[in-house]
């Protein structure tokens, strides 16, 4: 083996000349010395020409299984066994239904080498298939390197989130993905796999309508139900050049950062419709609108269809609190469609006389019960909802208020007999009408009073005892109140109906912390908005194989699934043959029975990717 230069010229570039580097190899026939190219090494080949001999001299000690001579840098070392590996890839053939073969082999001289994960690549890859997504690219005329670097991005956004290059190094080094569809990934620059994003922005409306229509097609699902939400997500870095990076409250209580929000739209199965990308300061209730109506699809020149309609009847509009202004309510009642929400009513009620259980546990106790009521101002329905886990919460957070008032009162009432706290009278008042006003939730069942030496400016006292009736305080606790305009459902079916709300949390959850949603480390725009929409992405394909796994009572997280998989190895055997050739073979390892349990529901081969062998 040697490595040979060669002149080229570019036909994209004016005929530009440029040089690219050969793996080459010597061989006879019928005399004759032939030559033939083993390796493309690219034009970018910069190992200095004295160390070529070097480089190819290892190459084949590692193909032949023969200890090196000398010693070289890691450098080398590295490039020879990437090159090795690509050489074997090259050469391999398919093994695929061939009469068995036998060899003599020298026991001692087996190895295994080159292991890559490929368990949870294979899901992903397949289920990506599933969903059509490859056929979709195809149709959006993606060329073959754009297509493998989206292919490539999605499942390591899957399998392993992480930045965009630390992606490209994990397919590379990591990562048999390729080996699925015949990619090398070392053959594809970062640069690829971050322009990706872009061209997948491009065309968001186009892949979210395709996945939503493929989804509903897979499972036939009933989507009369549409939950709206948003999240926010943060910055690592000022992000001067991103205009949605702003200030707002962070819902992971990073303050000192920046955050860009994320607003989704699902189905009640947990599929998504549309989602769109806001500044980060931007205000919950002013975002409705304008989904609703980017969810209306032009149907080529014919009336617009909603995705918030089925068959002419509109869905079930569902929304937090914070969402649910009166504004939006009133923009849904003129539209026509149902909702039902968390009511911001202050005041709360409930008569355990006339509620009845909606959840109860194994003994038959009620864990969760409801009341209907008609308002007679609106005619909505409101459902007064009381929960004793959530009575439980807030009698804790209550007591821990309650238990910081009495001793902020006490500090200020001990410290007035004390050398260097506060003593003056107006001070004290101040400063006990500012606790009042930091813990108003209870403090309204508090009488507080400072008492003023007549002999000084000081004050004496500072007394407090809690006001009759304080056993009220707590009597509305673990009660929440939920608004509808929908009437032909009961008091079980409205709670339940709205608990779909909580599939909105496990998105989020799902997003920010199985496929790294969070932190962003972009610095651009588009880049921020790629990150986001990619893992969109991933979310529905994850989403496709928990859907089908919970089908049949198996409701693992992405995380439990990933790591039940993540054993799956593809990796090379090689063995010394009695002839003197070197014999390798590269599979799939043999799945447990927990893992072929999964391939099984999901309709996934056990094989993931082909069984090859050469001969070196």
């Amino acid at each position: 083996m040697f490595i040979r230069r060669t002149l080229s010229k570019s036909k994209k570039y004016d005929n530009k000349k440029y040089y690219t580097y050969r793996l080459v190899e010597s061989y006879r026939v019928e005399g004759k010395v032939r030559q033939r190219v083993l390796l493309n090494l690219g034009a970018d080949f910069s190992v200095d020409k004295d160390r070529w001999s070097i480089l190819s001299i290892r190459i084949e000690d590692i193909l032949k299984q023969r200890k090196s001579l000398f010693e070289i840098d890691a450098e080398l070392e590295g490039l020879a066994q990437q090159y090795a590996l690509q050489l074997l890839s090259s050469e391999s053939k398919s093994v695929e239904n061939i009469e068995t073969e036998y060899e003599s082999i020298d026991v001692s001289s087996i190895e295994h080498s080159n292991p890559k994960s490929i368990g949870a690549e294979h899901l992903i890859y397949e289920t990506i298939k599933e969903l059509e997504l490859v056929k979709k690219f195809e149709e959006l005329n993606f060329t073959a390197i754009q297509r493998d670097s989206v292919l490539g991005i999605l499942i390591a956004k899957a399998c392993n989130p992480t930045s965009e290059n630390g992606s490209i190094e994990w397919l590379r080094d990591i990562s048999g993905a390729g080996e699925l569809y015949g990619c090398d990934y070392n053959d594809i620059s970062a640069n690829s796999i971050y322009r990706v994003s872009d061209l997948l922005l491009k065309n968001r409306d186009l892949l979210e309508q395709h996945l939503y229509s493929r989804a509903k097609k897979l499972f036939d699902y009933d989507e009369t139900i549409t939950l709206y939400d948003l999240t926010n997500t943060y910055f690592e870095g000022d992000a001067k050049n991103v205009k949605k990076a702003q200030r707002g409250r962070s819902k992971e209580k990073r303050s000192d950062a920046k955050l860009i929000t994320l607003a989704v739209v699902l189905d009640s199965s947990g599929f998504i419709k549309k989602s769109k990308i806001y500044k980060g300061n931007v205000g919950e209730p002013t975002t409705l609108k304008e989904m609703i109506k980017s969810l209306k699809i032009p149907q080529n020149g014919v009336k617009e269809k909603n995705l918030l309609e089925q068959n002419s009847v509109k869905s079930l509009v569902i929304m937090d609190a914070g969402i649910a202004s009166e504004d939006n309510i009133n923009y849904l009642k003129e539209g026509g469609y149902k909702y039902l929400v968390v009511s911001r009513k202050k005041h709360k009620e409930f008569d355990d006389t006339k509620a009845v259980d909606v959840k109860v546990d194994k003994d038959n106790n009620a864990i969760v019960r409801v009341q209907k009521v008609i308002n007679s101002q609106t005619g909505e329905i409101e459902l007064y909802c009381h929960s004793k886990p959530r009575e439980a919460k807030e009698n804790s957070m209550q007591k821990r208020v309650q238990t910081k008032f009495i001793e902020s009162l006490k500090s200020l009432n001990d410290g007035l007999s004390k050398p260097k706290r506060m003593k003056n009278f107006e001070k004290i008042l101040k400063k006990v009408g500012a606790l009042i006003k930091g813990y108003a939730s209870i403090s309204q069942y508090y009488e507080v009073d400072v008492i003023k030496d007549p002999n000084s400016d000081n004050a004496l006292e500072v007394k407090y005892r809690e006001k009759i009736g304080i056993d009220k305080k707590s009597a509305m606790n673990g009660v929440y109140c939920l608004r509808t305009n929908s009437d032909n459902l009961d008091e079980k079916q409205l709670w339940r109906t709205y608990t779909t709300l909580t599939d909105l949390e496990a998105v989020f959850r799902s997003l920010k912390s199985e496929l790294g949603l969070r932190p962003i480390f972009h610095q651009k725009e588009s880049r921020v908005d790629g990150h986001l929409f990619i893992t969109i992405l991933a979310y529905t394909i994850i989403h496709t194989i928990r859907y089908k796994l919970k089908s049949k009572g198996i409701n693992y997280s992405w995380d439990s699934i990933r790591k039940i998989i993540r054993p799956q190895v593809r990796i090379t055997t090689s063995m010394k043959c009695e002839d003197g050739r070197v014999l390798y073979l590269r599979k799939s390892s043999i799945l447990n029975e927990k893992q072929k349990e999964i391939y099984d529901i999901l309709g996934i081969k056990y094989k993931a990717g082909r069984d090859t062998k050469s001969y070196m």
